[in-house]
């Protein structure tokens, strides 16, 4: 095996941290056959042999025992855990506190790994910078740590952390696998945006004074599959859906949701309400027409319908048992998009039969409850669509930038339809300038759509006739 050739290692720390590209050999440079055999079926996309390693740390009442995977028959054990951003850090070293190496988490079971002889990635990993930016952050702070604590002792198993910071990739990338993984450890993150609630079973016998650590519940990433809707994939979002009702069900809650839909539907004291889930938001990814067009749609639908009640949905909270709306300063994502649905409620201030329901700063389970009234749905093909499209399974239409959608093989055309490519003309990142907003990836860009074509669709889809 050789070393990293452009390598940087502080003077702090023995780990070797590229300055700005991971190489993606892995496969090759790994000398154990555990290891090698696992990043060739991440590359390769079989789930199996992955499984199985999750499951063995799952069982394992002691502190597993992993070979490294750079050095020949040097067995190490895990002694600790560090979230960073959108990774995972595990820390190994051997029973003599030597031989250290890091194993990075984020959207796969391994995405990176760290040693003092060599460190790299795989083929199928997300960006270096998303990498590299977060271990030198975890790096700085274990430096101050150590040199206040002894060394390191063998850690066991805690549990899961269900905390991605992306909605999306919390579901298609950690919650997908937790949910077919029928664990025997509990979920020990303290933030999640949904957790079924059989998983949150809180820890047997006392394990007061040992080191613990965590994994993220990680198999593949959904990206690095090419976003397909496997089963796995159908039997997460079918348990989110019912997971979220059971609560509803002869519930207070429900029957307070349905006695208020049902008196907003009355303010015409008319019969034909159209219930519309409305997606919008205030910090990426925009439609720059999102504020003007649900007053063009009540004047376009009103020879179909009377009255309207729209659900409009924005940021989402994490789930906590205690739950309160999140406030903020006004430079937060919930305060952005609290800012769009004020400016919708100005303009249709003049319509005394549309209704604003704002759903902004609440959780996955309280939006797909009150989903469950919705007729049809306008969102964004990002993560805006998660609720009304992959988890309640609406008709509606998807908008979004150019280049960007998530699960493109999902939309059926029917009950579902996407905004042609053709009719959509981006205009960059609203909130960059210069070079950062030439930079901006495909997820950061803003987007026109004509009103026209959307409320044409939707007649379409609705088969309103003249």
């Amino acid at each position: 095996m050789k070393k990293n050739i452009s390598r940087r290692q502080s003077a702090k720390h023995q780990f070797i941290i590229p300055p700005k590209k991971l190489p993606h050999t892995l496969a090759q440079e790994v000398c154990n056959p555990l290891w090698k055999k696992i990043i060739q079926s991440i590359e390769n996309e079989e789930v199996q042999p992955i499984l199985e390693i999750i499951q063995a740390i799952d069982k394992d009442k002691g502190s597993p025992c992993l070979p490294h995977p750079f050095m020949e028959a040097v067995d190490t054990y895990p002694v600790k855990s560090v979230r960073q951003g959108m990774c995972n850090f595990i820390f190994f070293s051997d029973s003599q506190n030597k031989n250290q190496w890091i194993l990075c988490q984020c959207t796969s079971f391994i995405d990176a790994l760290f040693s003092t002889t060599y460190s790299a990635k795989h083929k199928s990993s997300i960006s270096d910078e998303t990498i590299l930016n977060s271990v030198k952050r975890v790096l700085k702070k274990e430096t101050r740590r150590n040199s206040k604590q002894h060394e390191n002792k063998k850690a066991i198993f805690s549990g899961y952390l269900l905390d991605q910071t992306r909605p999306y990739h919390h579901f298609y990338d950690q919650l997908k696998w937790m949910v077919h993984l029928e664990p025997k450890k509990p979920v020990v993150s303290k933030n999640s945006f949904f957790s079924p609630r059989y998983l949150n079973r809180n820890t047997t016998g006392n394990r007061k004074n040992k080191p613990e650590f965590s994994i993220f519940p990680l198999v593949i990433g959904s990206n690095q599959m090419g976003m397909k809707l496997d089963q796995y994939t159908e039997t997460m979002e079918n348990i989110v859906y019912q997971d979220s009702l059971k609560s509803l069900r002869g519930g207070t809650i429900h029957y307070r949701w349905k006695q208020f839909i049902k008196q907003l539907k009355k303010i015409s004291g008319k019969k034909k309400t159209l219930t519309l889930w409305f997606g919008i938001s205030g910090q990426k990814r925009i439609w720059v027409e999102q504020e003007d067009f649900l007053p063009t749609l009540v004047e376009r639908l009103s020879p179909w319908f009377d009255s309207f009640v729209f659900l409009i949905d924005g940021f989402t909270q994490y789930e906590d048992n205690a739950y309160v709306p999140i406030k903020g300063s006004k430079e937060t994502p919930v305060n952005q998009d609290l800012g769009v649905v004020n400016s919708i409620r100005k303009k249709l201030s003049s319509f005394s039969n549309a209704s604003v329901v704002c759903l902004v700063g609440q959780t996955y389970r309280k939006k797909i409850q009150q989903c469950e009234s919705a007729d049809f749905f306008i969102a964004n093909a990002g993560a805006g669509q998660l609720v009304p499209h992959r988890f309640c399974k609406k008709p509606g239409i998807l908008h979004s930038n150019e280049k960007h959608c998530v699960f493109p093989m999902g939309i059926n055309n029917a009950s579902v339809k996407l905004v042609d490519k053709s009719l959509v003309k981006d205009v960059g990142n609203l909130f960059a300038k210069g070079k950062r907003a030439e930079r901006s990836g495909t997820g950061l860009i803003s987007y026109s759509i004509n009103i026209e074509i959307v409320i044409n669709m939707i007649r379409e889809m609705l088969e309103l006739r003249d």
